[in-house]
């Protein structure tokens, strides 16, 4: 029988979870933040009309991007390195910290950027399958 490790790590997850979202960055723009002479970005409101509201824009030279959120089935965990501190059990004098990760956010959402082609233009519109389905039964209904 050969010997065993223990590679345990103690994971921890912080009360005070910070609030976090994530931007996916096009590969472009990924490309000129990463450059040696990196834009300056701004983040406006578009106008807003009688039938839509005003959307968060991303903006740098000519280009503009529609910001929106969506949702993710699965959460992402932000870890950061930590140790374990002493219990109530244990003698705080000769307690030895053990390497441990603390979950300090769970993202939920992200902001995905939408390339805006021509100004006054509508954003396209997804088709998302819940918008599919409704679709559907007002045809069944219909």
């Amino acid at each position: 029988m050969g010997t065993q490790y223990t590679t345990d790590i103690p994971f921890l997850s912080s009360h005070h979870q910070q609030a976090l979202k994530l931007l996916e960055l096009p590969p472009e723009l990924l490309a000129l933040l990463e450059s040696d002479n990196p834009p300056i970005l701004t983040v406006t409101s578009s106008a807003a009309t009688e039938t839509t509201p005003g959307y968060a824009m991303l903006s740098y030279g000519e280009k503009r991007y529609q910001m929106r959120q969506k949702n993710t089935s699965n959460p992402i965990l932000v870890l950061k390195p930590s140790s374990t501190g002493p219990t109530e059990a244990d003698d705080a004098s000769t307690f030895i910290p053990v390497p441990s990760i603390t979950a300090i956010a769970k993202i939920e959402d992200t902001i995905e950027l939408i390339l805006q082609e021509g100004e006054g233009k509508a954003p396209p519109k997804v088709n998302k399958w819940h918008e599919k389905f409704a679709k559907s039964r007002m045809e069944k209904k219909g």
